[in-house]
Formats: structure tokens, sequence, C-alpha cells
């Protein structure tokens, strides 16, 4: 069902000519791009440089690619890859396609996230964040899962659904802090034998990492040696 969904939504999005709609964003008329005016999809663009393993942004002048924080505490994970922060207009998109359904937008999210994402450094397969089952089947889908299997046709990297499950339903970490967030998902996720050396982990947002972390030590424990997070954001607390 969602590869149906998102097959729609990617010949949505490949057809420019004919298109007739309103922005999501703005509601002025976008008849050259689908869904997004060009001044809203230049809005979505950030392109500064970062740090690699929390992506804090970093002063251009910079030259070193790890900020002070990370160089102290080292995340659990070896890159953070990301569009960019938390912020108007991802604050809306993001929401929509994880509350409201808005399939359509994955594609377009996973092609933002795809242009931004370092060609040098590919994994072999691609893993979305878990939903617990019953969270997945209350929300029709699993967001992360959407991204990944549309991020999975644009760089033809595999998305694999089946490697990491959620086998403890957990409540919601939005109001909780860091440390609130490890103890929730302690015991949480359970992980296959597998084969890999070299994975992407996938989830919308990055908050303060606990989710990203955990499933890192576990795709560790496992013998990954190498775990990237990809996200389309990340939010402007620092994720440790």
């Amino acid at each position: 069902m969602l590869k149906r969904l998102l097959g729609k939504a990617s010949l949505i999005l490949g057809s420019r000519a004919d298109w007739q709609g309103s922005c999501l964003l703005c509601q002025q008329a976008c008849d050259a791009k689908p869904l997004l005016c060009h001044w809203c999809q230049q809005a979505l663009h950030q392109s500064q440089h970062r740090c690699r393993l929390c992506a804090v942004p970093l002063p251009e002048q910079e030259q070193q690619s790890v900020c002070g924080a990370c160089q102290r505490k080292t995340p659990p994970w070896q890159r953070l890859q990301v569009i960019g922060d938390y912020q108007q207009p991802y604050t809306v998109l993001i929401p929509q396609l994880k509350y409201a359904g808005q399939v359509l937008l994955a594609p377009l999210l996973a092609q933002l996230l795809a242009d931004h994402l370092d060609k040098d450094d590919i994994p072999e397969a691609i893993i979305p964040v878990p939903l617990h089952w019953w969270r997945q089947w209350r929300r029709g889908f699993n967001q992360a899962q959407a991204l990944a299997q549309a991020l999975s046709d644009i760089i033809g990297v595999p998305c694999d659904n089946q490697l990491l499950r959620r086998i403890r339903a957990t409540p919601q970490q939005t109001q909780l802090n860091a440390g609130q967030r490890r103890k929730n998902l302690r015991g949480a996720f359970q992980i296959k034998p597998n084969h890999y050396q070299h994975v992407a982990l996938l989830d919308d947002v990055v908050t303060t990492g606990a989710t990203a972390g955990q499933l890192s030590r576990l795709l560790h424990q496992s013998g990954i040696a190498k775990v990237q997070v990809w996200a389309v954001c990340r939010t402007q607390a620092r994720t440790k």
C-alpha cells in the first residue's frame, strides 16, 4: 500500500508541465514544480557548514569538521547528515507528513535530503526507525519508512524495513528531556541477525539523539561497523 502511494507521489512530482495547483506553504500558484513554488523550494535548502557528528552549524571559515562538544563526547554513530535545522518551513511540512497523512511529501523531502548527502559516503542499506505496530496501525504508515523507501528509489540504496523492530510500546517522546527519552527507550527495540558493515539509520527529525543513539548501539552490537544517521532535520538543541 505504501509503495503504491509513493509511486503515485513520484509520478506527480516528476510531471512538471501540466501541474496546476497551489503551493502547500504560501498557497500561491505553482505551475513549475509540484507541491511547492520556486520561492518556498529555495527556503527549504540549508547549505551551512555543519559538524559531521551532530550537524550543528559551524562557522564557514572554520576548517574543522567536528564541533568541540563532539570532540569531548563522541556520539554512538559515525556521522549525522541532515538538510538543516527544524524550523520553518519544515515545522509545517513534517507534521503534515507525520500526522496528516500527506504521503506526497515523502518523495519531496527525500529528494531534498538526497541533494544534501555526501555521495562519497554511501551505505549498504537504509534502515528506517521503526514504529510500534499499534502506533503504525493508528497512524496508517511509518513516516520514516515512507522517507526511506522514497530515498531508496532516488539514490539506489536498498531500504531494509525488516532489520529493526519496535517490540515495546513507549509513551510519546515529545515532552521528555534527553535523560527521560533514553530511559523510555530501554528494551524497546529488537534487531535481526545481519551481515551489514555500513548502514544509514533514517528518521524524520533528530531531537535529543536518544532514539538514534539507542538504535546505533544496537546496530553496532549486531556487528555493524559504521552507522550513519540521516534525517530531514535536527532540532537546534544539541543532539546528545
